[in-house]
């Protein structure tokens, strides 16, 4: 039955279901039918809203690039933190988030890291790239002022280090499904992200162990993973 919405209310359920079906069948296998169907509107409701089934994906895409800002904006606009601090911040917002949605984590890491999702991933992590490396090029310009930090362009390795980042969560998420088989995984897993912390400490010119982008929270996601598996 068709329930009249709001312009903004009915785009987002739109993004919301067309975002659950590509996790479930993947990006290439769902079509707009399906999304309409599982909507409950005409195609031409569809369309009003967006030119194409990529055009949809972009605004996903750009709604998580959105999310990502909304989360690390207020640690930038902190004036009472170091920029190392700062950064520490960020990352313990964002394992905090993961740890509180353990499973939820897990089941979106072995899907959306799937090949079948490979175009809503990479569109995905370039938006969210494009949004937060702005205000983390802002933290690295605070910290050469403050003289803890030596980054001559700070957008530039702003983007360079989330997309470092993005490549060491796609290993990570990827892994995951060897914890069951290969209980060392768990430690390894964890090894890969202090060596990209140690990388990020090498590239901003800071203190070694002045990061910690590691943190209990990860390592609950972790150990919550492996218990999942176990119980398969």
């Amino acid at each position: 039955m068709y329930i009249a919405k709001d312009y903004d209310e009915r785009k987002a359920e739109f993004l919301d279901t067309a975002m659950a079906l590509f996790l479930e069948r993947g990006y290439d296998d769902t079509s707009v039918t399906a999304i309409i169907d599982a909507v409950g509107v005409s195609k031409g409701a569809f369309y009003h809203y967006f030119r194409t089934k990529e055009d949809l994906l972009d605004e996903i895409a750009a709604r998580a690039g959105e999310q990502a800002l909304a989360l690390t904006e207020p640690v930038v606009e902190d004036t009472g933190l170091s920029a190392i601090d700062k950064m520490n911040e960020m990352f313990a917002r964002t394992n905090a988030f993961k740890a509180q949605n353990n499973d939820l984590m897990i089941t979106l890491a072995r899907v959306f890291y799937s090949d079948r999702n490979a175009l809503l991933r990479a569109r995905m992590s370039r938006r969210s790239v494009e949004a937060t490396a702005p205000a983390l090029a802002r933290i690295f310009a605070q910290g050469n002022a403050e003289g803890s930090m030596g980054v001559a362009h700070p957008e530039q390795t702003a983007a360079l280090i989330l997309e470092l980042g993005a490549t060491v969560v796609s290993g990570f998420a990827r892994r995951l499904g060897e914890l069951d088989t290969d209980p060392a995984v768990a430690g390894k897993l964890l090894l890969s992200m202090e060596v990209y912390t140690e990388s990020v400490e090498r590239i901003l010119g800071v203190a070694p162990g002045s990061l910690k982008l590691v943190d209990d929270s990860l390592m609950s996601l972790v150990r919550g993973a492996t218990k999942k598996e176990r119980k398969r």
